[in-house]
């Protein structure tokens, strides 16, 4: 009787598996880790602005928001230089993150307040704009904070 060589159904399917997971985990972090940090520090910014508002809304006192754009450092507080830090609910620390270097900000206003009703402080219109600094051919993205209402877009 002869003897047949080969991979069994469940051999192949168990390979098949573990590369399509390392194809969709792991390949993207070697390709375009550039956008991916660009577009990560534009949310966390998106995030930050909206935490501050509905943290000024809720404790109804000014909550500012602080971003030094040379070191792309951005912290919240009650005070306009963070020196009253709000508590980051996650951590329970105060509030501070650091974007990417790989991005450069461009602020119409910093530190950029809101009031207890969710007002910008001072009430203008505030942009923020992003820029991938190592592909700069990648789309600006800008935040604005309405006039009047605070609203994040």
């Amino acid at each position: 009787m002869q003897q047949e060589h080969g991979f069994t159904i469940v051999e192949l399917v168990a390979v098949m598996v573990i590369t399509g997971i390392i194809a969709a985990i792991a390949a993207p972090r070697f390709i375009g880790v550039d956008a991916f940090d660009a577009r990560g520090s534009y949310s966390t910014l998106v995030s930050a602005l909206r935490y501050a508002q509905k943290t000024a809304i809720a404790q109804r006192r000014n909550v500012y928001v602080s971003i030094n754009t040379t070191t792309r450092f951005v912290c919240l507080g009650y005070t306009n230089n963070c020196s009253s830090a709000v508590i980051d609910p996650a951590t329970q620390a105060a509030y501070s993150k650091t974007l990417s270097s790989n991005v450069s900000i461009a602020a119409s206003t910093t530190p950029l307040g809101f009031d207890g009703l969710g007002r910008p402080v001072p009430n203008a219109t505030a942009t923020f704009t992003f820029q991938n600094a190592v592909v700069p051919s990648e789309s600006t993205r800008t935040i604005t904070v309405e006039a009047d209402t605070g609203y994040v877009r």
